[in-house]
């Protein structure tokens, strides 16, 4: 079959810099807020005409950042600890033959002034992801009670948010954010073949750069500082090296 092309028809800003920290699935963490802002072509309030309805829509999207696909047949799910192979068609693993991505997301309002925009909620993409496609969700023939899904049937485990140990004067620099970076470690987002108490793991979302630390104890916050400033981390314990994730 020949080769097609197709164009984004928008472009989907979220608290996401890098790949690193995402959600590994869509809706997980609600408190991730994005916006799909219509390019000029599909800048219109027609296009979107009727779809205040649905409480949910599908993103159709593109893994712009992946790197193109290997031609493996496998690949390891972080589901499964990032040590056994499913087929790539048995998972929804960015690195496939068509970098295609599908999120289901809440739509929080729709703006059509001074451009089309869409307020959604559970995004689970890096900033600048192209849009593809918008389709409404359809619980009557999308959520099906007799489905089942064996190795990735249920959430990923998702620790209690006292877990997430923030110190009180980052969390007051952090302002709202601390919520977003709570939930966000709540999902415990490294690899979970990594067991390590001494690792620093490090991601870039909502504008801050977050340091943290995986203890007995808890997920400990260590640094952070402003992604745009070029300021030096705010080192809160003393004595820790700092060692980046890989």
């Amino acid at each position: 079959m020949d080769p097609f092309t197709m164009r984004p028809i928008a472009t989907l800003r979220t608290p996401f810099a890098e790949k690193f920290g995402i959600p590994r699935q869509s809706g997980l963490v609600e408190d991730a807020v994005g916006r799909v802002e219509f390019h000029d072509e599909f800048n219109r309030a027609d296009f979107v005409r009727g779809l205040e309805a649905f409480s949910h829509i599908w993103l159709v999207t593109i893994f712009h950042r992946s790197p193109p696909w290997d031609g493996k047949a496998t690949v390891r799910p972080p589901r499964l600890g990032g040590n056994e192979r499913r087929g790539v068609f048995a998972t929804r693993s960015p690195n496939r033959p068509n970098p295609i991505s599908l999120s289901l997301v809440k739509l929080i309002r729709i703006e059509t002034e001074p451009r089309l925009v869409l307020q959604v909620a559970g995004v689970d993409a890096v900033d600048g992801t192209p849009v593809l496609d918008i389709k409404p969700y359809l619980p009557w023939c999308e959520s099906r009670t007799d489905a089942r899904a064996d190795w990735a049937a249920a959430p990923p485990p998702l620790r209690a948010p006292e877990d997430v140990h923030i110190p009180p004067d980052l969390a007051i620099t952090l302002g709202p954010d601390a919520l977003l970076i709570t939930r966000l470690l709540q999902l415990e987002p490294q690899p979970a073949y990594h067991d390590d108490p001494e690792r620093t793991y490090g991601m870039t979302v909502a504008g801050w750069n977050v340091k943290w630390r995986v203890t007995d104890a808890g997920i400990d916050v260590i640094q952070a500082s402003s992604a745009d400033s070029g300021t030096e981390p705010r080192l809160l314990r003393q004595g820790i090296p700092d060692v980046s994730h890989d």
